[in-house]
């Protein structure tokens, strides 16, 4: 960069030629950029398209959400021509499309001109994880917290990495703890003591069922961690519907004790 700017000084009048040249490439360049990452879905091999689906979700388009929800809901199709187009609405023989990468409305399409870009249910799930993960940076903090709750027993060693240092950076509690539940029910599943300990006191099923898993753990030390904890969740779950049982049944009888005051009262 710096020697483009010495050089920029000394050809002010060459600089201002290939400028708009340059200006004119770039977006080339970032659509033969999208363009690929498209093509790489539109592959037999699931494990190739698992690979592609990363490499969308680590490309920092601002397209991928998009691109990742159209392949989730069977919108994302193919024409005869390669061209990658966008389902807008899948009833009917006629379709209306937009372009993929450009979000240009193509007008209608015939369902037999359209290939869609298959997956699997591994591919489902890893799709369903990857838009949590993009919905992570979303500045609307409801989607921010939809997502950390569906990352909640789906987070793989993959996203520990990338979530890892998001937790950190959250700015709403919310958002933070269930981020932190959520790496946690990996590790606990994965058999760390860690995990373990994290979830330590968590109602929540996912957090149950991921210390159930640690309890059959091969490593004793574990193993004895992850049943003291779920002893202890259960616990505060017999309190809690105590509490519950107690609460219901002041409710009711205050009901009952006003339902009498005002039948004494209309017989008076």
């Amino acid at each position: 960069m710096r020697r483009f700017l010495s050089w920029a000084l000394c050809c002010v009048l060459l600089l201002a030629v290939t400028l708009p040249a340059q200006a004119q490439q770039s977006p080339q360049t970032d659509d033969e950029a999208a363009l690929a990452l498209l093509t790489a879905l539109d592959v037999d091999s699931f494990a190739d398209k698992s690979q592609a689906i990363t490499a969308i979700l680590q490309s920092d388009d601002e397209r991928a959400r998009d691109w990742l929800q159209a392949l989730l809901d069977g919108k994302l199709q193919r024409t005869d021509e390669g061209l990658f187009v966008v389902v807008l609405n899948n009833r009917g023989r006629d379709w209306p499309v937009e372009d993929a990468l450009t979000g240009e409305s193509l007008g209608e399409m015939s369902r037999r001109d359209l290939e869609r870009v298959g997956i699997n249910n591994a591919l489902r799930n890893q799709l369903r994880s990857a838009i949590a993960v993009v919905d992570l940076y979303s500045p609307n903090v409801e989607r921010r917290r939809t997502s950390a709750d569906r990352l909640l027993g789906e987070v793989d060693g993959d996203m520990v990495d990338t979530l890892t240092p998001l937790i950190s950076e959250a700015d709403d509690d919310y958002v933070r703890n269930r981020l932190t539940q959520a790496v946690a029910i990996y590790r606990a599943e994965q058999g760390e003591m860690a995990g373990v300990e994290a979830l330590t006191g968590s109602l929540h099923p996912r957090a149950r069922v991921a210390l159930g898993r640690a309890a059959e753990s091969a490593d004793p030390q574990v193993a004895e961690a992850a049943r003291a904890a779920l002893a202890s969740i259960e616990q505060n779950l017999k309190i809690n519907r105590g509490l519950e049982t107690l609460y219901f049944g002041l409710s009711l009888g205050s009901v009952l004790v006003l339902a009498a005051i005002g039948l004494a009262i209309t017989s008076a």
